[in-house]
């Protein structure tokens, strides 16, 4: 019988039935907290970059205590909270990415999300303009992952016309859950898989990471997962290191489990929430969707990606670049193509994602 690693992660373990209902896992700003948020967007001196002001001037008496609080929920408690109740009345698109940004700089600092140096991103189905699109920026199923950051965190702008339904899922639970029923399949995830770093890689450096990056570690006791499929199985096919059957049998597994309805949450974030993440210890999925017709009604979601020192021990294999993100590199952008490798390698790929999550499923827990 393999030996599981054992940690002190069990406040991060939480499933399907841990949850009553979605009040749970929010905090809901009130009108006044909303009201003072929208005054601190107001007085920013430049609407368009507010990375420009200093965290420090984005102190609100009410709200930011709250905001503190849930930060230490994400670090250290269950590792998600959905704050809902952005302003989205009445205001504009920079409005709303203002306010974002200032209730992320209560959790962390921002983080470059790609080769140009964004620390703001647009989840959007970019696929007509751009034929090898990060995975996110498509309209396909995703099945539970976790990017290459502390802490990611997702708002909503607008809402897509079907689908596109949040699903998350606590990496502790489907550890634990895989020592209970998958046992052989954890030495190949503590073993972990080379990535592909999909063309963002240092000049210079591999296109595929040198060490393997393990799905489960434990570090100071604390049990982390870094976990994204479709990178690990394209770096092992450029390195021409073929997955063998146990390993692909490791990640079925994991994905059986990541996906059960009992392990996961499905839920739609509505037109003013922002869910924050502890990338570590919780992953995150989204069913496929379909836009509405009329362009400034397409699914539009805000993305920051962000750390904060001390946040937490993690083996450095976890690092794929100099630092959490993806440091700038003028010249370079993702490059691999997602589709084909599912074309190409169905098996080890697992293919498209199909979470089997209705929209009716999404929107019962509220």
């Amino acid at each position: 019988m393999t030996q599981a690693l054992p940690h002190n992660s069990g406040s991060f373990a939480w499933n399907a039935k841990s949850f009553s209902s979605s009040a749970d896992y929010c905090l809901t700003l009130s009108e006044a907290e909303r009201l003072e948020l929208r005054r601190a967007v107001a007085g920013l001196p430049d609407l368009q970059h507010p990375e420009t002001a200093p965290a420090a001037s984005h102190a609100m008496p009410l709200l930011s205590p709250r905001l503190r609080a849930a930060y230490e929920e994400v670090r250290s408690g269950r590792g998600f909270v959905v704050v809902r109740g952005l302003p989205v009345d009445g205001v504009g698109l920079d409005e709303f990415i203002a306010a974002v940004w200032i209730v992320g700089s209560h959790f962390g600092e921002p983080l470059s999300q790609n080769t140009r140096g964004d620390l703001i991103g647009h989840v959007v189905d970019a696929s007509a303009e751009d034929a090898t699109p990060r995975m996110y920026r498509s309209n396909l199923e995703l099945r539970p992952h976790s990017d290459i950051t502390a802490m990611i965190s997702l708002a909503c702008w607008h809402k897509s016309q079907s689908g596109g339904a949040s699903v998350i899922a606590s990496a502790v639970t489907v550890h634990d859950e895989l020592a209970r029923r998958h046992p052989q399949a954890l030495p190949w995830l503590y073993r972990g898989f080379h990535y592909h770093q999909v063309g963002e890689e240092a000049p210079g450096a591999p296109p595929v990471t040198r060490e393997r990056v393990p799905v489960f570690a434990v570090r100071d006791g604390q049990l982390s997962s870094r976990y994204l499929r479709s990178n690990l199985v394209a770096g092992h096919r450029a390195l021409d290191l073929p997955l063998g059957p146990e390993e692909i049998a490791a990640l079925n597994a994991f994905d059986e489990v990541s996906t059960a309805p009992e392990n996961r949450l499905a839920f739609f974030l509505e037109r003013g929430d922002m869910i924050m993440i502890n990338n570590y210890t919780v992953m995150h999925a989204r069913t496929s969707f379909t836009n509405f017709p009329e362009p400034e009604r397409k699914r539009h979601l805000v993305r920051l990606w962000l750390d904060r020192p001390g946040f937490r021990d993690v083996p450095p294999e976890f690092i794929f670049h100099e630092a959490n993100g993806v440091p700038r590199r003028d010249g370079k952008a993702a490059t691999l193509n997602f589709k084909q490798l599912y074309k190409d390698d169905p098996v080890a790929s697992g293919g498209v994602a199909d979470l089997k999550v209705t929209d009716e499923m999404a929107s019962a827990l509220r």
